[in-house]
């Protein structure tokens, strides 16, 4: 279980780490730096996933079985909220 969790802490910071690299460069078809709106989008996003995978990441040093399915559901519940905002932002 411990290597599952690992593996999706893992996952968060790579999303974080990609919104970070767009952020100075093309996101899809859109250029934040000339919008600011998905720049701070994008910012608050990735900040939320690097949280999140911390967290995960935390809670895999601990045998706190809670915890853990808190973590993963932070982390399902943040990535679908991502997506769907990410479409209404567009």
């Amino acid at each position: 279980m411990r290597i599952g969790l690992l593996i999706f802490a893992l996952v968060l910071f790579a999303i974080s780490y990609y919104l970070h690299r767009q952020l100075n460069g093309q996101f899809l078809n859109h250029q934040p730096q000339q919008e600011p709106q998905l720049k701070s989008f994008l910012t608050r996003y990735r900040n939320y996933f690097a949280v999140i995978g911390g967290l995960t990441f935390v809670s895999t040093i601990t045998n706190n079985v809670t915890f853990w399915l808190v973590c993963l559901l932070m982390g399902c519940i943040l990535a679908a909220v991502f997506a769907i905002s990410f479409a209404n932002q567009i």
